[in-house]
C-alpha cells in the first residue's frame, strides 16, 4: 500500500521508484511511515486474514535527529508473541529488522558485508545474541519452526485465497519498478527468506519505548488501527555517517505477514536537527504500552521459560 513517492533505489540494476501517490503524505512531524495492507496477515490457526489475524502488520515508521535514530511499529502482533502449540517453542515472535544502504539487493548486499540488522525482540528464535543493532548480517530462515509459509508467493497465494490484499508495504509484489521480487531475488518465491539474524558484529544497545513515549506519531492518520505500537532507539552512529537510501524490512517468524520502508537518512554533516520524538511516559510508568505484560499468562510462560533456560 503505497502513500507517497519515495527516494529512487538503485538495486540489483534495478530503479525502485513509488508507484502511486495517495492523499496522505508519507512524512507527517518528521515520522517517515510505510504503511502495509490492512488485510493480508494470515492466520492459519484461526483460519483468518485481516484484523482478526493475531499477525497483522499495519505498518512502520523512521525518525532520525542528530543523535539517535527512532523505529516505530504498529502490528497485531505483540512482543511477547502468539501462541501456537504448533511452533517449536509454542510461540511466534516478530524477526528481526534488516537495513540495506548498499544500493544493491539484498541477497548481494548480504554477500557483500553490507547488511545490517536489529534485533529489538527478545523472545524471538534468534540465536544471535542479545538484542541490539549488527552490521554485517547473515540471515537465516527460521519459517519451518514456527509453522510458516515456504515463501512470500506462497503467503501472497494463500491470503488471495482468502480474498485478501498481499502487500510488503513500500515494496509491492507486482513487479512495477519496486517489487519485492526485485529486491529479494528468486527466495520470493522459495524458501530461505531472511527472517532473522544468523550471525553479526553488534554495535550496541537499543531502547524499547512505549507509544506514549514517542512524540508525533500517528499510525491513526493512516487508518492503521494494530492492536500494538510499539518502538525502539538507538545511537545514530552506528549506522553509516553518510546515511543515504536505505531498504528495511521486517516479516513475522512465520511470515505470516511483512513490510518493508523505503527511505533516506540524512548523512550526518547534512541532517537537520528535529525535536527528540521520546517524552516521558504518563504515570504511572508500568501501565504504558511495552512496560506492561498485559497478562499474568504471558507473565506466566515467560518466567517458566527463562526459569528452563537458565
Amino acid at each position: 500500500m503505497k502513500f507517497a513517492s519515495k527516494a529512487c533505489l538503485a538495486l540489483a540494476g534495478c530503479a525502485l521508484t513509488a508507484a502511486g501517490m495517495a492523499a496522505a503524505p508519507a512524512y507527517a512531524n518528521d515520522w517517515d511511515y510505510a504503511i502495509d495492507s490492512f488485510n493480508d496477515g494470515h492466520d492459519g490457526l484461526r483460519s483468518a486474514v485481516g484484523a482478526n489475524s493475531g499477525f497483522e502488520f499495519y505498518g512502520m515508521a523512521l525518525k532520525s535527529t542528530a543523535d539517535q535514530v527512532f523505529i516505530a511499529i504498529n502490528s497485531n502482533l505483540s512482543l511477547y508473541g502468539e501462541y501456537d502449540s504448533r511452533a517449536d517453542d509454542n510461540y511466534i515472535d516478530y524477526g528481526d529488522l534488516f537495513l540495506n544502504f548498499s544500493g544493491k539487493s539484498f541477497e548481494q548486499a548480504e554477500a557483500d558485508g553490507d547488511l545490517f540488522g536489529v534485533r529489538f525482540d527478545k523472545w524471538n528464535d534468534t540465536q544471535v545474541g542479545e538484542v541490539g543493532v549488527y552490521r554485517n548480517v547473515t540471515s537465516e530462515d527460521l519459517t519451518a519452526s514456527n509453522i510458516g509459509f515456504s515463501s512470500i508467493r506462497s503467503h501472497r497465494n494463500a491470503v488471495q485465497g482468502k480474498q485478501g490484499s498481499a502487500d510488503f508495504a513500500d515494496l509491492d509484489w507486482r513487479g512495477n519498478g519496486d517489487g519485492y521480487d526485485e529486491y529479494f531475488g528468486k527466495v520470493w518465491k522459495s524458501r530461505n527468506f531472511a527472517t532473522s539474524i544468523a550471525s553479526g558484529e553488534r554495535l550496541g544497545d537499543i531502547e524499547m519505548l512505549s507509544e506514549a513515549q514517542l512524540t508525533g506519531l500517528d499510525f491513526g492518520q493512516f487508518g492503521a488501527q494494530g492492536k500494538h505500537t510499539f518502538g525502539f532507539s538507538f545511537d545514530r552512529s552506528l549506522l553509516p555517517d553518510e546515511g543515504g537510501d536505505f531498504i528495511a524490512h521486517l516479516v513475522a517468524e512465520c511470515l505470516n505477514d511483512g513490510m518493508a520502508l523505503i527511505g533516506k537518512l540524512p548523512s550526518v554533516n547534512t541532517r537537520v536537527d528535529v525535536p527528540d520524538p521520546v517524552q516521558e511516559a504518563p504515570e504511572p510508568a508500568l501501565a504504558s504500552g511495552l512496560l506492561v505484560l498485559g497478562s499474568l499468562g504471558v507473565l506466566k510462560r515467560r518466567t517458566q521459560q527463562k526459569a528452563e533456560t537458565a
